[in-house]
């Protein structure tokens, strides 16, 4: 496994507006369990759940997607960072703090468009 995709790449890919790269796909691909919750709770606000539900199924079943779930290594790198940040002035979503982690302590690169967001995460590799 070598990339952890980010929520703003997988939504990208299910609407048709980013194809992910079937060598990354075939290198290893994971989400995070936050990015499936992320998922799910889009599909369930939508105005057709039941369809968008089933896309997301789809997707994380089709490409044999592994989902990483949180761990304590997780959760205590994602306090150290989020401590680290705040003490420098900086905020970050809680969401992609918690997957920004997730990639560092699997050694993974994020896959992402947010770089704004994740550039300022320090030991987080980024493509």
């Amino acid at each position: 496994m070598k990339y952890l995709a980010d929520t703003d790449i997988i939504i990208k890919h299910l609407r048709g507006k980013h194809r992910l790269s079937e060598a990354k796909v075939a290198a290893g691909m994971a989400v995070s369990i936050i990015t499936v919750g992320e998922l799910l709770y889009g599909a369930h606000k939508s105005v057709q759940p039941q369809k968008s539900l089933q896309t997301v199924n789809n997707f994380l079943t089709d490409l044999s997607i592994k989902v990483l779930n949180l761990n304590q290594e997780i959760v205590n790198d994602y306090a150290k960072t989020k401590a680290q940040l705040e003490r420098e002035g900086q905020r970050l979503d809680e969401f992609d703090l918690l997957i920004a982690s997730t990639a560092k302590i699997h050694s993974l690169t994020l896959l992402t468009d947010n770089l704004k967001h994740f550039q300022r995460i320090p030991g987080i590799k980024i493509a």
